[in-house]
């Protein structure tokens, strides 16, 4: 706050003195009055040099620790929201989760034990989080949940490897760990205390190539797809969160390259100075580890579920008396017996499915005693198949008190197919609605190609037609063309990689700032033109001429600049983030309202440069050409950028080659509803990896041309990361 006033009051003393300066040369005599705006212009000229290093300067230099800390908190809050949406759509909140069991491992994944446990150098180590005693290699034998949390908050390397067979709950682990954190954060005993327990922040690793790229890097850009971290210094502050306010969470690194995965833990060992949680499967990890180990962490592996534990899971939600089916499922997996079905049950994943599948939980019209049938059900492979076709059927049977679906049963399966096929082939988890438009032809350029086609060049070219018609020469054309270009890439370029939004409200800090910014640069703009133009045409002519075309001129503009500075922000709520279709509406919101702005701005600077030169005649003529005009180039930003546009091209495309719903997002939303997907802010991913697996290698391409291909896809039992 002090920093804010004293430039504002810095800034006032300038314009004092500008004001000053204009009206002591405007009254010079003539002979000495050229030198004095010659002189005039170089000061203003140092003045604005001095002006753009300092907010350079600004950019560079790291937040205050106040501002950091701040910051955390916000970050904290986010995170928390985050982790409680995972969590529902996770079924983690209930039924509760089984118990977490797990055990120390060492052999083939990390190094000693003990070498990882000792307290080292405070340059180099963690110290243990406020409220936590250090840990020993004896604690890392056994444990739950709760020891689990301990751990990682005290381990004096800051750094823990989490592992488990397929289906064994490691994201979700990764989830419950992330909530734990964040509630001891909350119940600091202070406020100095909760700022020293840094924030868990969930990514998962794709897209990352460690042979490139750094660590760092990379999450700094990772980091800055949160809203509240987007914008001009979001990389800046991103960076500054590394260093002691943020523990980073990988999951997925089996989801990448297998030959990128040492490599990973060799640049993860020499760079990683944050803590950090890494998630995988066993048997990855182990051969990832056998050419780089991560040094100086150590490895828990995620234990089976106990069939007391399991037997609890599966009839605490059911009504006392439990129903007969689910009672002889209990019985066989008391019994403790090697079998199929206790096999498979023994995973969360698993366990979880039966509740979604049969009732009175369930959806499908069947007993959950059918899996007992050891003919149809000889081994684990062939109930985890049967289990993933039927989740499905269940999420679009019709039940009493249901909407029904609108989809046929071979559309969805056909669309989740396509979709699933197509992650497959990106190695990735996370889906967009924009981000779809690339699986058209060429990544998507032809298809990108048709809005720019139809709208964004008709739209360039009526604007400047319109604008030659009134400047009657050329050069006005060119000199408009590049500022527009040049504003376009200055406040629009930095959202072109997300759908165009806006904050929705003028109390917005975002928006406060960026339209003070831009009145004080039209003011100033409209007092220096204008000086100019007084002192060539002489006082009573060309200088309140000047100003009263260029002051206001460059105020309109200056308020256009604020309101896309805004545009370009991405002034999204950082607690929430959008949902898919928030950010799709969004989006189309901010069509009316670029049309709005660029009219009423081309209607007031063309109407008041005609009403100086040619009169009140010519104010309302050229002031409407000028609508036309702002109108012509709003339609032409909007169509450049936007991409609900694209999407929807995206999605024509797709309903012709593969006959998926054209309305996809509809379709996405009703899977979410069913549970057969899930959102993290605007991104989908499958609720179940493994679900997303298996269509993938069930689904038949619709073309012999078709990208997507059932030998390509993975084995059906992997493990979702989350974000």
């Amino acid at each position: 706050m002090r920093r804010r006033q004293s430039l504002l009051f810095g800034l006032g003393l300038l314009a004092v003195a500008l004001v000053w300066w204009v009206v002591q040369v405007a009254f010079l005599p003539s002979d000495t009055r050229s030198t004095a705006a010659t002189y005039g212009q170089f000061v203003l000229a140092a003045v604005g040099l001095a002006v753009s290093v300092a907010a350079l300067w600004r950019t560079i230099l790291p937040p205050s620790s106040g501002g950091l800390d701040e910051l955390s908190d916000r970050l904290a809050a986010a995170m928390r929201a985050q982790a409680m949406t995972a969590a529902m759509e996770r079924g983690l909140m209930q039924p509760l989760p089984l118990p977490l069991k797990w055990t120390g491992v060492s052999k083939g994944i990390t190094g000693s034990v003990a070498a990882a446990t000792a307290p080292r150098g405070a340059g180099a180590w963690f110290t243990p989080l406020p409220g936590l005693d250090p840990i020993t290699s004896a604690d890392l034998r056994t444990g739950n949940r709760e020891k689990l949390h301990r751990i990682y908050g005290a381990l004096p390397s800051g750094r823990l490897i989490l592992v488990g067979p397929p289906g064994s709950g490691k994201s979700s682990t990764a989830v419950l760990l992330q909530l734990d954190a964040l509630r001891y954060r909350d119940a600091a005993a202070d406020a100095h205390d909760r700022r020293r327990i840094p924030v868990p922040v969930i990514l998962t690793l794709h897209g990352w190539d460690p042979r490139s790229t750094p660590v760092t890097d990379w999450l700094v850009s990772r980091l800055t797809l949160i809203p509240m971290l987007r914008g001009r210094a979001g990389a800046r502050h991103a960076r500054a969160l590394l260093q002691q306010h943020i523990t980073v969470i990988l999951d997925g690194l089996d989801e990448i390259p297998e030959d990128l995965r040492p490599i990973a833990l060799s640049v993860l060992s020499e760079q990683a100075t944050f803590r950090l949680i890494l998630l995988s499967r066993t048997k990855e990890m182990a051969d990832a580890a056998r050419q780089h180990l991560l040094v100086g962490a150590v490895a828990v592996r995620l234990q089976p579920s106990t069939p007391a534990a399991t037997v609890r899971y599966l009839l605490d939600p059911l009504a006392t008396p439990a129903p007969s089916a689910w009672k002889s499922i209990a019985a066989t997996v008391k019994e403790k017996r090697p079998g199929p079905l206790a096999s498979v049950l023994s995973s969360p994943l698993w366990a979880s499915l039966l509740h979604d599948i049969y009732p009175p939980l369930g959806n499908l019209d069947a007993t959950v005693d059918e899996l007992l049938d050891t003919d149809r059900f000889a081994d684990s492979r062939t109930i985890t198949q049967h289990l993933l076709d039927q989740a499905v059927a269940a999420a679009y049977t019709s039940r009493p008190g249901q909407k029904p679906s609108p989809y046929k049963p071979a559309t969805v399966r056909r669309t989740l197919g396509v979709i699933a096929s197509r992650l497959h082939r990106e190695s990735t988890r996370d889906f967009t609605w924009w981000g779809m438009v690339a699986w058209s032809p060429l990544s998507g350029r032809l298809v990108s190609a048709i809005p720019t086609v139809l709208f964004t060049i008709p739209a360039i070219l009526a604007a400047a037609a319109l604008i030659a018609v009134l400047a009657g020469d050329l050069v006005w054309v060119t000199l408009g063309a590049v500022a527009g270009i040049g504003l376009a890439a200055k406040f629009l370029a930095p959202a072109a990689k997300y759908p165009l939004t806006l904050g929705g409200s003028f109390k917005s800090r975002n928006l406060r700032r960026g339209i003070l910014l831009g009145l004080g640069l039209g003011l100033g703009f409209g007092l220096v033109a204008g000086s100019q133009g007084g002192f060539a045409g002489g006082f009573a002519s060309g200088y309140v001429g000047g100003l009263g075309v260029c002051l206001p001129v460059g105020l309109v503009g200056g308020l256009t600049v604020g309101l896309l500075d805004q545009l370009a922000q991405q002034g999204r709520n950082d607690v929430n983030p959008p949902t898919p279709v928030k950010l799709w509406h969004a989006e189309v919101a901010t069509a009316p309202f670029l049309i709005l702005t660029f009219a009423s701005a081309g209607a007031l600077v063309f109407g008041l440069i005609g009403g100086v030169i040619g009169g009140a005649e010519s104010l309302l003529e050229e002031g409407t050409v000028g609508a036309f005009i702002g109108t012509a180039i709003a339609v032409a930003v909007w169509t450049a950028l936007s991409k609900t546009m694209r999407a929807a091209c995206g999605q024509l495309y797709l309903t012709v080659r593969y006959r998926t719903p054209f309305r996809l997002l509809r379709f996405l939303e009703d899977a979410r509803s069913r549970h057969i997907l899930r959102t993290v802010g605007p991104v989908y991913q499958f609720r179940h990896a493994t679900l997303q697996d298996h269509l993938a290698a069930r689904s038949q391409p619709t073309s012999p041309a078709s990208a997507v291909t059932a030998s390509a896809a993975a084995s059906p039992e992997r493990t979702a990361p989350s974000m």
